[in-house]
């Protein structure tokens, strides 16, 4: 199987990395600039890397597009123009409508175009950042009719082999979803940093009080903007009612605060927002369904963490997740490791209490 990647920054690098690990019969071409495709060849996250667009898709199978959005819909015309009537032509793009809309124009001949975006990323930026398990266990979806599912069996196989999850979303769906649990938070978080950046030049205590909730909360505040730019600018409809019914409820906390005997409201909504929170599988990236999951106590001691993974490959127990959650200079820390089945986890207390090692 042939399969081409147009732009080898993380995700393409990452994509090219993972399928050069776990699919073997595939042969993966790459096309971008000539620095980025030496980069790739050395990581050898492709095969070959192609001297131009046409050259990279002429003999393709599978055509994957992960440059920024604006880009996907420049180049679609041109690839359509050159891919083998046969090609799966799909994307990474963060939002949808914009690219499936320009697809649909794009494709009435040669290729099925495919609309795609993986529920995964990094904060770093380029193909050194790139990792092959950014993949693993992460909802990938595709928009695409499920009844086609036979059609794009090729493309959905490539996706379950390097460890993604597939949801069929309409573009719509999609859009409407991402503004509020994607672009939503992106925004939120650059307008906290704001508000306190601004206070903290009348007063120095802001950023060195900022810890613990609101670092977690504005970690995303350092995205580029490069990567946002598109993606704003594609999804602004969806993002702007998003945006008005937020700072309408934050308004409603506010006139709330005003009076006393409206704080049951708040202890409602806090309550609310506790058990939808807590639903929420605690693994980061977008499982379809919650793993399994150990909380493991160990001293903090050179080695601690061979013998704690040691003992599970021995009982040949799979690991689907893995997180340190807190650590105690000099005294130990908590993991955090889920698996794919309540009987793995089982397994796995019992090759762990065989090392000494202490489940949660």
């Amino acid at each position: 199987m042939n399969i081409s990647i147009i732009g080898l920054g993380v995700i393409g690098g990452s994509l090219g990395l993972a399928i050069k690990q776990l699919v073997p019969h595939a042969v993966v071409t790459g096309f971008d600039e000539e620095s980025k495709i030496d980069s790739a060849l050395r990581r050898d996250a492709i095969d070959y890397g192609a001297i131009s667009l046409a050259a990279s898709v002429h003999d393709a199978d599978i055509i994957v597009l992960c440059t920024p959005v604006r880009t996907i819909i420049k180049l679609l015309p041109s690839i359509a123009a050159c891919c083998r009537n046969s090609a799966i032509v799909t994307d990474v793009g963060s939002t949808k409508v914009e690219i499936v809309r320009a697809a649909a124009k794009a494709f009435r001949t040669n290729g099925m175009y495919v609309g795609g975006h993986p529920m995964a990323g990094s904060e770093g930026k380029g193909i050194e950042h790139a990792d092959p398990l950014l993949f693993q266990n992460a909802t990938y979806v595709l928009c695409a009719d499920p009844k086609k599912k036979k059609a794009i069996a090729p493309l959905t196989s490539i996706l379950h082999s390097i460890g993604a999850r597939i949801l069929f979303l309409s573009a719509k769906d999609h859009d409407m979803i991402a503004a509020t649990i994607s672009h939503l938070p992106q925004l939120v978080a650059v307008a906290m940093v704001t508000m306190v950046g601004k206070k903290n030049k009348t007063h120095q205590a802001y950023l060195q009080l900022a810890a613990g909730g609101f670092r977690d909360i504005t970690r995303i505040a350092s995205s580029p903007y490069g990567m946002w730019s598109d993606i704003l600018a594609s999804n602004s409809g969806e993002i702007r009612r998003t945006v008005r019914e937020f700072a309408a409820l934050m308004l409603q906390f506010e006139k709330n605060l005003q009076k006393a005997s409206t704080q049951s409201i708040i202890a409602r909504r806090f309550t609310d927002a506790k058990v939808l929170r807590d639903a929420i599988p605690k693994n980061s990236k977008g499982f379809l369904h919650p793993l399994y999951e150990l909380y493991i106590s160990v001293d903090d001691k050179p080695g601690v963490l061979s013998v704690m993974t040691t003992a599970l490959f021995k009982a040949r127990i799979n690991i689907k997740d893995i997180e340190l959650l807190k650590i105690r200079d000099g005294r130990g820390g908590t993991f955090r490791i889920s698996f794919e089945t309540q009987s793995d986890a089982d397994r796995a207390i019992t090759a762990l209490r065989n090392q000494h090692i202490k489940t949660l």
